[in-house]
């Protein structure tokens, strides 16, 4: 925890050093192997606990697997360090899985100023394909911003892609880890149904809110 409750100034100069040194790790490449299993992570807060929960999915959007853990939040929101805030929590609740073969993140990957958000601090972390998808946007802006479907480009480079949900509302889909930005919207549009979210996204959030209604 911070003395005051929030880092300092010079504290988030050098996690930002450190996002730009981890974000050179990323690969933007993959996945090699099969994904059947898709795993879903999201975390709730109420005061200073953060309730997080995992759920996997098969390539028949069945549920395999649900997880869920509790622990003391130590670190506050702020925006473009959400992965210090959620990368603990997360990953209690996705130790307990069994087994996945890819993961979705409520969060960026390289959609993110440093271009190192939580989906790719996680992506890192569990070391397996990792996709962020998120409901606003950090930065860049939408190659086309009249189509249902479009690149976001920071600078002249691609880093992520803007899809209409089937609920209207727009998805922001970017590289976590480990996965091309094709793949990783292919993903996407294959395990989103009605809602806005993909549904391993959307019944991660409802089991975290979940546990943290009944605890």
């Amino acid at each position: 925890m911070f003395a005051s409750g929030r880092p300092s100034r010079g504290e988030l100069l050098r996690l930002e050093e450190e996002q730009l040194a981890l974000a050179l790790h990323v690969s933007e490449d993959g996945p090699e192997g099969e994904t059947e299993l898709i795993a879903g992570v999201d975390v709730a807060y109420r005061g200073g606990v953060a309730y997080s929960a995992a759920v996997v999915l098969d390539a028949d959007l069945g549920l395999v697997e649900t997880a869920g853990a509790q622990c003391v939040s130590g670190f506050p929101y702020v925006p473009g360090f959400l992965g210090y805030r959620e990368l603990r929590p997360a990953m209690l609740a996705l130790e307990k899985l069994t087994c996945f073969d890819a993961l979705m993140v409520n969060g960026h990957g390289l959609a993110h100023p440093r271009g190192f958000g939580l989906a790719s601090h996680l992506g890192l972390a569990v070391g397996v394909p990792t996709v962020g998808v998120a409901r606003r946007l950090l930065v860049g802006l939408p190659e086309d911003p009249c189509a249902d479907e479009t690149r976001i480009l920071l600078g002249g480079r691609v880093i992520g892609a803007r899809l209409m949900a089937p609920s209207g509302g727009p998805v922001y889909v970017s590289v976590g880890h480990m996965v091309s930005l094709d793949e990783a919207v292919a993903l996407v549009k294959e395990y989103t149904l009605e809602g806005r979210l993909p549904e391993p996204l959307r019944l991660a959030h409802e089991a975290a809110r979940l546990l943290m209604e009944e605890s």
